[in-house]
């Protein structure tokens, strides 16, 4: 097998608890790999800003590691604190999603550009609304009068399926759309996904994907998963991922990562 050197982890299911912090176990494999010269990398769905706490704690900073945030949208240098990448949903197709939204009556969510800032046709603050766990910034309330100027990293609504009239409208304007086990649908700019992420990060580090471990869980992890050298998928994975990996760790909570970490990297020093 190719020589690992970089390492890309999904953060949700993976190498965190889901809408957690980075699981305890998980913590010393990955400071070890880095030490070892191995470039590791949060590769999520999360928004940046809130997350990079989980990458310090793993020492990211320290070792000048990059943080894929949104899904690939925007890549972010932990290190200098700056946007190194990034490709958004325009304002155009923002507008439209959020009139698809209106007629079909879902719930979106919308990340700004700015990173600060969402736009919601909802109440965001109900108890029952996972994405409060990440963001701690201005709501936008929309309603048919606002003209959205902003673009967007990210757009998420809540309970569809792949055949969902929205699903099957959101689809027709060529954008990213990858709808995990629960229903919410993650959706990003034509072209963005973790993989183009890695792809980027590629040309910046010299590593080709097959000298990259990718581990995750969900739809949005499935093309990372099945182009780099060895993808793995957790044991709570959806079975999509499951079918394109490589292999099949154990779950979060038993420390599935870290034994990658330590199966591929630690104990096979060459």
């Amino acid at each position: 097998m190719t020589k690992i050197k970089l390492i890309a982890l999904d953060m949700d299911g993976t190498a965190c608890s889901f809408h957690q912090g980075i699981y305890e176990t998980n913590i010393m494999p990955i400071i070890k790999a880095q030490e070892m010269g191995i470039r590791v990398v949060f590769a999520t769905g999360r928004p940046v800003l809130t997350s990079l706490s989980e990458a310090i704690k793993v020492k990211m900073d320290y070792f000048q590691q990059y943080f894929i945030g949104f899904n690939g949208a925007c890549i972010y240098d932990i290190k200098t604190n700056t946007i190194v990448y990034q490709q958004t949903l325009s304002a155009s197709q923002v507008n439209f999603l959020f009139q698809l939204a209106k007629k079909y009556h879902k719930k979106l969510w919308c990340y700004v550009d700015d990173l600060t800032k969402v736009i919601v046709n909802f109440n965001p603050v109900a108890k029952n609304n996972p994405e409060l766990a990440f963001f701690h910034g201005e709501f936008i309330q929309y309603d048919s009068t606002l003209v959205i100027q902003n673009e967007s990293y990210k757009c998420i609504v809540m309970n569809v399926h792949e055949n969902d009239d929205f699903i099957i409208a959101a689809r027709g304007q060529n954008i990213e759309i990858a709808i995990d086990a629960s229903g919410t649908a993650e959706i990003n700019a034509p072209g963005i996904s973790k993989l183009a992420g890695l792809k980027w990060i590629s040309t910046q580090w010299d590593i080709a994907l097959s000298e990259m471990m990718a581990i995750g869980d969900s739809m949005n992890d499935y093309w990372m998963i099945k182009n780099v050298g060895l993808g793995i998928a957790m044991e709570n994975s959806q079975e999509q991922i499951k079918a394109v990996a490589k292999e099949v760790t154990t779950t979060v909570e038993t420390g599935g990562v870290a034994k990658m970490i330590e199966k591929y990297i630690l104990n096979n020093k060459k």
